[in-house]
């Protein structure tokens, strides 16, 4: 009786104990904030990082697809700008390329033709013209080396642009001619409307019907008042003369058919009255002007002297 007693005393005091050890592991232990704070800080650190590896991918996407636009809008812009080149210098491949058409003239003949826009051009004897099959963008542009006389069709929203010898000729819609020479000089006569020239100096001017602007190397020389008749007669064929220096003269028709034609002494500053028809070939031409001012005609291969 005594030693069951004394187990079931045991088996208690066991029971307790074990108690007592589940007891203290429910108790609140002491809290570690230094470890606390080293995972929080941790786990701060590891999204932040986190989020700027997400930002970096989005801003190399986007870099790229930038680069790529960049890319395209240098090529596109290089392309455009290879499209319309320097006329006055372009090779005829760079030319056609950007969709533009050579007009030569023959010496001793003239060709007229319709541009896009409707505006009516004439080219002169041994002149070069270069036009756009359409003409695109803010201008209307195009290139003349020689003598060409424009009836320009009216667009106020696209100016019409005559690039030349040094010098560009800009209107609205207006009739004129303009005329360059191999000797650097040039001329631009203003029949009706309205136009400017803008010079490479950065200067311009701007003329009124019946004015003449007279250039060298493409800067303006003078300015005055003519018969405009005397500078676009040639469109007819004609050629009116109206007291024209002999040496002027010879200068024209050398220019005009293509040969060499000078005049000595004297008959340099002799002045012309009448008119000339420049179907006819040199040799007539050069008789009929024999009729007005006695001279000596000798001609040698392609050339033709006019002696007193």
């Amino acid at each position: 009786m005594k030693e069951e007693k004394q187990n079931n005393r045991n088996r208690e005091i066991e029971d307790n104990a074990a108690l007592d050890r589940i007891l203290d592991a429910c108790r609140l232990q002491p809290v570690d904030t230094t470890r606390i704070k080293n995972l929080v800080h941790d786990k701060i650190h590891n999204e932040r990082a986190a989020r700027k590896r997400r930002m970096r991918r989005i801003f190399e996407g986007s870099f790229s697809a930038a680069a790529c636009v960049a890319i395209v809008a240098a090529f596109g812009l290089s392309y455009f700008s290879s499209s319309t080149p320097d006329l006055s210098s372009a090779s005829m491949r760079q030319l056609v390329h950007a969709g533009y058409k050579e007009l030569i003239v023959p010496a001793g003949q003239r060709e007229e033709l319709t541009l896009p826009d409707g505006t009516r051009l004439i080219a002169n004897s041994r002149s070069r013209v270069l036009y756009p099959e359409k003409f695109e963008g803010k201008e209307r542009r195009i290139y003349a080396n020689g003598e060409v006389f424009l009836e320009v069709a009216k667009d106020r929203r696209h100016p019409f642009v005559v690039e030349s010898a040094g010098f560009d000729v800009r209107v609205l819609g207006t009739v004129f001619n303009i005329c360059n020479s191999s000797d650097s000089t040039a001329s631009v006569v203003l029949v009706e409307g309205s136009v400017e020239i803008d010079m490479e100096n950065d200067r311009s001017i701007r003329l009124k019907p019946n004015d003449k602007a007279e250039l060298l190397h493409g800067d303006v020389t003078s300015l005055t008042q003519v018969d405009t008749d005397s500078y676009t007669s040639w469109t007819d064929g004609l050629l009116y003369l109206k007291g024209m220096p002999l040496s002027r003269l010879t200068r024209t028709l050398s220019e005009h058919y293509g040969i060499e034609i000078k005049c000595q002494g004297s008959l340099a500053d002799v002045r012309v009255y009448g008119k000339l028809d420049l179907h006819d070939n040199v040799d007539t031409v050069i008789n009929s002007i024999r009729e007005i001012v006695p001279m000596r005609i000798t001609r040698s291969g392609n050339s033709i002297m006019l002696k007193p």
